[in-house]
C-alpha cells in the first residue's frame, strides 16, 4: 500500500492522520499530514525524542531520552523496541542506517558509535574517548555512504568529522579547528548526497556546511537569525527526491526548506507551540516515502508527518 493511501485509510480509521490544505498560501500553513506518539515510555510513545533514520525498506527508527530505540512504520505503527546497552553517563542524539540495514548510533556520552541489526542485535562498536585519530569527544551523528564509508561528527572540543571505511578504520577529520572557512562549532548532523558529498548542520555557527568525500569545504550557506534564509541552531537535514533540502531549526522551532545549489530558501514550516502545526524543540527529520518529512518534534514528544513535495514545489515556484 502507498503511503499516501496509507494516511488515507488511516484517517478514516481516526489514526491521527490530518489531510488537506487550508488558510495562507504559504507553506508554514500547510497542515500536518498525520501525527503520532504521546508522552511515556510504552509502544509509539516517546522520552524527549531526539533523533531519526528511515532505512531502505521503509522503516524508521527513533531513540529518545530514556536511552530506548524504536522501530515504527513511517505511518507510526510499532514494529519493535530495545534498550541502548549503557545510558548512566547520557543518551544518544544521532542514527545512521547502511545500505544493508545496518543502524549505526552515535552514543554521544560514550565517545563511541555502535552498530545494530534492525532487530536489535548489537554487532559492534568503535571509537574511544579522546582527541587523537579514530577517537571522539561528544559524537552527534553518523552517515553511510554507498560503499560503506562512515562518517561521524562530534563536539565537546573536536568539533570536526571523521571518516572510517566500510572495516571501521578510521581514514582522515576534517572541518576541525584548523578548517579555515570550514571549521565547524558542533555539527550536530550529516546527510549524503546523490553525487556523495557531505552536507553538515554547524549548529553553533548557524548554517549549513558542503564537503566533498576527501573533506574538502565547498561551501555554506545561512546565516543566525530569524528570518528566511537565516537558521537558529540547525539540528538535522535530510534531501527530498528533487534535491530540495529541509533544515531542523531547534532554536527557530521550525522546518526551513532550501535549494542546496544556490542556498536560496524556500519557505519556512511550523512555528512554537503544541497544536497540530507546532513544534516544541524539534531535533532532527528524516525524509520518507514519496517526499513525506517526518519531524521529531521532541518538546512535544510526538512525530509530525508533513508533505515535503507540495512545500518543495510551492516555494520553488514562489516569486
Amino acid at each position: 500500500m502507498s503511503y499516501r493511501l496509507k494516511v488515507i485509510t488511516l484517517a478514516m480509521l481516526g489514526v491521527g492522520a490530518i489531510g488537506g490544505c487550508g488558510g495562507e498560501a504559504s507553506p508554514g500553513h500547510i497542515p500536518p499530514l498525520l501525527k503520532f506518539g504521546r508522552t511515556g515510555m510504552g509502544p509509539r510513545e516517546f522520552n524527549y525524542p531526539r533523533a531519526a533514520a528511515i532505512d531502505r525498506t521503509g522503516r524508521l527508527y527513533v531513540v529518545d531520552k530514556g536511552g530506548r530505540l524504536q522501530a515504527l512504520t513511517q505511518a507510526g505503527e510499532f514494529i519493535t523496541a530495545w534498550k541502548m546497552p549503557e545510558t548512566r553517563a547520557g543518551k544518544p542524539t544521532g542514527l545512521g542506517v547502511a545500505p544493508d540495514g545496518t543502524l549505526f548510533v552515535a552514543d554521544t556520552h560514550y565517545s563511541r558509535v555502535l552498530h545494530f541489526s534492525p532487530d536489535g542485535e548489537l554487532l559492534g562498536q568503535f571509537g574511544s574517548l579522546g582527541d587523537g585519530p579514530g577517537q571522539f569527544r561528544l559524537p552527534t551523528d553518523t552517515a553511510i555512504a554507498d560503499d560503506g564509508g562512515i562518517y561521524v561528527s562530534e563536539y565537546g572540543g573536536n568539533d570536526r568529522v571523521s571518516k572510517f571505511n566500510a572495516s571501521q578504520e578510521y581514514l582522515f577529520s576534517f572541518g576541525g579547528h584548523d578548517a579555515g572557512a570550514g571549521r565547524m562549532e558542533r555539527p550536530q548532523a550529516l546527510v549524503i548526497a546523490p553525487d556523495s558529498t557531505l552536507w553538515a548542520a554547524d549548529a553553533c555557527n548557524h548554517r549549513i556546511c558542503h564537503f566533498d568525500g576527501d573533506g574538502v569545504f565547498l561551501g555554506a550557506f545561512g546565516r543566525p537569525g530569524r528570518g528566511l534564509g537565516e537558521l537558529w541552531f540547525p539540528y538535522n537535514l535530510d534531501l527530498l527526491s528533487d534535491g530540495t533540502m529541509a533544515v531542523c531549526e531547534y532554536g527557530n522551532n521550525r522546518v526551513q526548506l532550501f535549494d542546496p545549489e544556490t542556498g536560496r530558501s524556500l519557505g519556512v514550516w511550523g512555528a512554537a507551540g503544541r497544536r497540530p502545526g507546532r513544534l516544541a524543540y524539534p531535533w532532527a527529520l528524516a525524509v520518507g516515502d514519496d517526499d513525506l518529512i517526518l519531524i521529531v518534534d521532541s518538546g512535544n514528544n510526538r512525530v509530525q508527518g508533513i508533505d515535503g513535495r507540495a512545500l518543495s514545489t510551492w516555494g520553488r515556484s514562489a516569486k
